[in-house]
């Protein structure tokens, strides 16, 4: 079983790039999709351009005329670009929708400004208008796909309800001892559009590494895990480390929400920093546990050694998750309601505990 899982862990990381390759490859359809409809789109504005252009070089409009003309005929043509591409609003987010645009739109190397600061580019002959960054459709706002990486501080408490992170009797160094996640996450809005409620899910990888006080290390021996006195040198380091696949669930509460219209309808706005807070669960395989040392021998020569442990770890993890946030900003709890350790492991504490923060988020 432990073999097949390790195996599992081994090809996360295939599936998870194959994934994303085939997201990349569906942004570029899409992104030819809406290249389509924009350049069809100018295309029939440039003539519509033209002859404006050709009744300004027989005299029958004057320059004013012509401006006005233009800006009327850039405006339309807006509309219709903008109500084709929110046709494929389920099909795309905002960020291949403005790579599209982009793709077609020219340099601003001459810029008019109307009374609503919409800008319209000029190159000689075609006049494109780009809406403000701010002018896009706020749903698109309200979901997301990012991979999180987070740190949390780790320890182990005695009590398996306990959810104090400095717990006095665990064998564990507090402030050495850590957790380093990255999760791969969507997040969607539940309900109305001005819902202040969202669930996060995902996938994560995920380590923790525990390192004992003084000078002991992780030991094996009669099929029981347990902690000796370091006596063959002059030790440096030792860290026993877990690592796991889990399947996090979290439900996020906005607190503070703000909103925004769109096309006659109210959306809570996803673009401002608001305060949330966070509960959740999670559940988790343990993939491979391993024991690391370092250290230096009677002749003080450098030396390590990692072993495979094969006892005294609980297969599976459950916990839960309470966080509080400020736009990207994150701080959480997370409290392991399982032992991480069974009863053939000889220690006085074996649930885990943390507290951390995500260290970077980044939208895909």
């Amino acid at each position: 079983m432990k073999r097949k899982l390790i195996i599992w862990s081994l090809l996360l990381p295939v599936t998870m790039a194959f994934a994303q390759s085939s997201l990349q490859n569906s942004i570029n359809d899409y992104t030819q999709r809406i290249d389509s409809i924009v350049t069809a789109e100018k295309a029939k504005m440039n003539s519509e351009m033209d002859m404006v252009d050709a009744r300004f070089e027989n005299g029958t409009i004057d320059a004013g005329e012509k401006i006005k003309q233009k800006k009327e005929i850039a405006g339309r043509y807006e509309k219709i670009i903008n109500e084709k591409v929110d046709a494929e609003k389920n099909k795309l987010d905002e960020i291949t929708r403005t790579a599209a645009v982009n793709s077609v739109f020219r340099k601003p190397s001459d810029t008019l400004k109307d009374e609503n600061n919409v800008r319209v580019f000029s190159n000689n002959r075609a006049v494109v208008v780009l809406k403000k960054s701010n002018d896009g459709n706020p749903e698109s706002y309200l979901r997301s796909s990012d991979l999180v990486v987070s740190y949390g501080f780790l320890n182990l408490t005695q009590d398996k309800g306990s959810f104090n992170p400095f717990e006095d009797r665990s064998e564990m160094r507090i402030g050495n001892s850590h957790s380093f996640e990255i999760q791969a996450r969507h997040e969607r809005q539940i309900g109305s559009y001005t819902s202040p409620f969202f669930v996060r899910y995902g996938l994560a990888y995920r380590s923790d590494t525990y390192m004992p006080k003084k000078s002991k290390v992780f030991a094996e021996g009669e099929d029981m895990l347990y902690l000796e006195n370091f006596a063959d040198g002059r030790l440096k380091r030792s860290k026993f480390r877990n690592i796991y696949l889990t399947f996090p669930v979290e439900v996020q509460w906005t607190l503070n929400p703000e909103y925004t219209e769109y096309n006659g309808k109210r959306y809570l706005d996803g673009r401002k920093k608001q305060w949330r807070i966070g509960a959740g669960a999670y559940v988790g395989i343990n993939t491979r546990s391993i024991v690391k040392v370092k250290y230096y021998n009677e002749e003080d020569k450098f030396r390590k050694y990692k072993n495979v442990v094969d006892e005294g770890v609980n297969p599976l993890l459950f916990g839960v998750k309470f966080g509080v946030s400020y736009g990207n900003l994150n701080f959480f709890l997370k409290k392991d309601l399982t032992p991480v350790f069974n009863d053939k492991a000889v220690l006085p504490a074996k649930n885990g505990i943390q507290i951390g923060i995500d260290i970077a988020n980044i939208g895909f």
